[in-house]
């Protein structure tokens, strides 16, 4: 865990944006001691907040992030003087607040992507350098560091990444809100939904109105009609995560092709030598046996990984073999069944590499990390 230590305070009232490196790394953006979240508008849950330890000071963690080019400005350029258009935080804030969202684009009003208006974004910036503290810490292992600061401090107003069941209703209608737009929704031919090209529309199943599903509200797992308030589940969003599901079984796929014809290969080169890849790879005094690894990823998957552990079914192991011989790794294939975080049962099938103990280090759910090398 990355110690609360090596960040440093920058408090936009009181300290100057030259403070800030110019250089990549990650932020946390915390509540001022007197300070609290500004919900007005109408949502049914209140996010529960964790703390950040600075001297001895505890504060509300509401977001973290990375940059991976300049702290400087994405955190004060962007964040604390910018528009809701290039920030994150300013939009959820800003939907908190009750502003409305308008068209970033005056020419393309119809592009998706909005922002607040001028006198609107002027008060933002008030609100947010009168109640924030940013801490800072600049590293080039940003992007691991921003998921290990979201399951540590679970902050409300992080949308994306965020799979922890505390706030996940607040999250919900949190995202519903920053798809509310003021644009006029435009009707299309048999109310179909068209998935080529940005701006995309839909049909409310409630009221029956069209909504446009701008670029924008792509990653948003929800969103809200603006006609009769209705949250519904955006076809875009699990469009693209089918799409993503789909690239990683046929990189699964191309995976398997490799690994079948190195083990060909080999026992075509050692065939006057005593066993064989098979006993090489498991079973052998070096690595472990398909029995160990098979109990070392049902162990980790209980303890480390799944929301539910005792929701858990094991259906299949597709392949063991060795992962990378340098450094004595092995993998396991394996396909199961468990609840996801909404309750739901789903059915993944990822690749555990494990040591020679049997002992899971890795998990690869994005099959292109094999294909580019270990």
């Amino acid at each position: 865990m990355i110690s609360q230590d090596e960040f440093s305070l920058f408090d936009p009232q009181k300290t100057r944006a030259s403070v800030l490196p110019d250089k990549p790394g990650n932020y946390i953006i915390v509540l001022r001691s007197t300070s609290s979240l500004p919900i007005k508008v109408q949502i049914s849950t209140t996010p529960i907040l964790t703390s950040f330890q600075h001297k001895k000071e505890k504060y509300n963690v509401v977001y973290v992030g990375k940059s991976s080019k300049s702290l400087r400005i994405r955190d004060y350029k962007q964040h604390f003087t910018g528009t809701a258009g290039n920030s994150t935080i300013r939009k959820s804030l800003g939907c908190l607040l009750g502003f409305k969202l308008i068209p970033r684009d005056i020419n393309s009003p119809q592009n998706g992507k909005t922002t607040f208006d001028e006198f609107d974004e002027r008060t933002l910036t008030e609100w947010m350098k009168d109640n924030l503290l940013l801490f800072y810490y600049a590293n080039n292992d940003y992007a691991n560091v921003e998921k290990e600061l979201i399951r540590t401090y679970n902050p409300p107003l992080n949308l994306q990444g965020n799979f922890n069941k505390t706030n996940l209703d607040f999250r919900k209608e949190l995202s519903a809100l920053r798809s509310c737009t003021s644009a006029k929704q435009a009707p299309i031919p048999n109310n179909q939904l068209k998935l080529n090209a940005y701006p995309q529309q839909m049909q409310c199943s409630n009221c029956g109105i069209n909504l446009t599903i701008d670029e924008g509200l792509k990653n948003e797992e929800y969103i809200k009609c603006l006609s009769c308030g209705c949250i519904i589940q955006n076809p875009i969003y699990i469009q693209n995560k089918k799409n993503k599901e789909r690239r990683q079984w046929i990189a699964v796929l191309i995976f398997l092709v490799v690994v079948i014809i190195f083990n060909i290969s080999s026992r075509e080169y050692s065939t006057s030598s005593k066993g064989n890849n098979r006993i090489e790879n498991y079973g052998s005094n070096k690595g472990p046996s398909q029995t160990k690894a098979m109990a070392g990823v049902r162990v980790y998957l209980k303890r480390h990984y799944l929301k539910d552990p005792d929701s858990y079914e094991g259906i299949s192991w597709e392949a063991f073999g060795i992962y990378n011989k340098d450094n004595n790794t092995y993998f396991a294939l394996h396909k199961y069944r468990a609840k996801n975080s909404y309750g739901g049962y789903v059915v993944e099938e990822k690749l555990f590499v494990l040591d020679s103990n049997g002992n899971v280090i890795k998990v690869i759910d994005d099959m292109n990390e094999v294909i580019n090398g270990y």
